[in-house]
């Protein structure tokens, strides 16, 4: 006979005998199974006929016999199983406290537990009840959407405990974030690297070592930089368990609306460009945003860098090369840049610029004239 390991998750729990009651009149509570267990035997299984649902703590209950029970292991809907530290002793029609299970929510395919009895023949029937979670949807297919204040569903993937790296692709490419969250359903595993790849092709690795319980999450990781378009996360992992499943859910938080005229009061934008990592020049051509100007703003997104060389070049062809010398991180600004004379027309600017981090990648660079 297999020993139970009590020792998983290093969880105690301590079943205490109560007096009787009618579990399956608590509101919140599913019968989830029954099973007659005769004296002669020291184990049974009861197989759970509710697995579509979602609990979060089991009781059990005794009735028409008294039997002492001991070594319970619950087998999840991923088949990973979970065995507190239980040894209790039943009464007839008395159940045990309630039993919070490991992490937020779970779906349970089975309880097996071992016992025995003072009397060598006879029986009795064992209940199990399960507290509902909210519902019967599979975690991250309800309301995903509606999990984190202020976070929207960028992608799910199911990872493979034998594995130890996998990929999310956001389809949502399109979408600014600043910050990002990831939830872990289904399974336990210890997250050590996490790659996002952003819009531009450029990299970002952040200080992230995570321990995930099942139904965890980690804590709010911002991103570089004012908002960032997010092509794909790439996660590095592993479990304690060598076979198995979880579910790993990211969510971002989108930035607010495109940059509009009143980003900054009194400017418009008038040029922008994206620039390569691989040069070191590049031009801001005026076109139809032509008009009179007496001050410009630099602005610099999905990307740093340092610019230095700034050449105005005005209608009439006359020149100025203010000093400016400025490093850019991702979605900073210049100062205020005033123009000689009251106004002028700005026909094209050039400047030199290097990255501070990378040798390949791209950067928006957005001008705005007042």
């Amino acid at each position: 006979m297999k020993t139970f390991n009590a020792a998983l998750l290093g969880l105690s729990l301590l079943v205490m005998l109560m007096a009787p009651t009618q579990a399956d009149s608590d509101t919140g509570w599913e019968l989830l199974g029954t099973r007659e267990v005769s004296f002669e035997n020291d184990k049974d299984v009861i197989e759970v006929t509710a697995k579509e649902g979602l609990f979060k703590a089991i009781r059990i209950k005794v009735e028409d016999g008294n039997l002492e029970m001991h070594g319970i292991k619950v087998t999840f809907g991923n088949d990973e199983a979970w065995e507190p530290d239980v040894r209790a002793v039943f009464k007839e029609d008395s159940r045990s406290r309630d039993i919070d299970l490991p992490g937020e929510a779970r779906f349970i395919k089975r309880v097996s537990f071992k016992y025995e009895s003072k009397r060598k023949r006879g029986k009795a029937e064992v209940k199990l009840y399960g507290k509902q979670a909210g519902g019967k949807a599979e975690p991250g297919k309800s309301d995903l959407g509606k999990r984190h204040a202020g976070f929207e569903h960028l992608g799910t993937r199911q990872v493979n405990f034998l594995a130890d790296k996998d990929t999310i692709d956001v389809s949502d490419e399109d979408g600014r974030f600043v910050a990002l969250v990831i939830d872990v359903d289904d399974g336990e595993l210890a997250v050590h690297k996490i790659k996002l790849t952003f819009g531009n092709g450029e990299t970002f690795e952040p200080e992230v070592r995570h321990e995930f319980k099942e139904g965890s999450r980690s804590r709010q990781i911002d991103l570089p930089g004012e908002k960032r378009a997010i092509r794909k996360v790439e996660l590095s992992y592993k479990s304690r368990l060598k076979e198995g499943r979880a579910t790993v859910h990211l969510f971002g938080k989108r930035a607010g609306t495109e940059p509009s005229k009143d980003r900054h009061p009194g400017y418009k934008v008038i040029a922008t460009r994206t620039v390569d990592f691989a040069k070191d020049t590049d031009v801001l051509i005026i076109g139809e945003s032509k008009g009179k100007f007496s001050s410009l703003i630099i602005e610099v997104e999905d990307g740093e860098l340092e610019m230095h060389d700034f050449t105005i070049t005005f209608g009439n062809g006359k020149q100025h090369s203010p000093e400016l010398r400025a490093e850019f991180k991702e979605g900073s600004r210049s100062r205020q840049i005033d123009l000689p004379g009251e106004q002028r027309t700005i026909e094209r600017i050039t400047f030199k610029y290097r990255s501070t981090k990378l040798r390949e990648g791209k950067a928006e660079v957005r001008l705005y004239g007042k």
